[in-house]
């Protein structure tokens, strides 16, 4: 049996979904020609996020073009790790403003902002802005 080519998968993934597929579709036929599309790619770089974990693979098609894919693997379970408050202070330090800043756009105590950093970091296991920012950032 000869092997599939890339757009031949690329077909019959397609056609296992019909011509739209929803974000919660299950799809049980999709996982082996996912992995027949993939197996051949060199992965060359993981990250992990605190919705899930990133990668880039690199391959070509059957017409030995080369490509680069980013994947994101998203976790369920990550998204109600911090609450909305802390959430929005997090999303605050990753544009770059002051703690400062932060409590006077959120109507709050410096205080209770510098509580809060410390509730994000403890949350997400990170000791500094740049580790924050690097876990939140796409």
């Amino acid at each position: 049996m000869a092997a599939k080519t890339l757009t031949q998968t690329l077909a019959e993934l397609h056609s296992c979904g019909g011509t739209r597929l929803r974000r919660s579709a299950r799809i049980p036929d999709a996982a082996p020609l996912i992995a027949r599309l993939l197996g051949p790619c060199k992965t060359f770089a993981i990250e992990e996020r605190l919705s899930g974990l990133a990668f880039r693979m690199q391959g070509q098609t059957d017409s030995a073009v080369p490509f680069m894919l980013t994947c994101v693997l998203h976790l369920p379970a990550a998204d109600g790790v911090l609450t909305a408050a802390e959430k929005a202070v997090a999303d605050f330090l990753c544009e770059g403003r002051t703690l400062a800043q932060v409590a006077r756009l959120r109507g709050v105590s410096l205080n209770t902002v510098k509580s809060q950093v410390r509730q994000i970091f403890r949350k997400l296991n990170v000791e500094s802005r740049v580790a924050l920012v690097r876990l939140l950032t796409p």
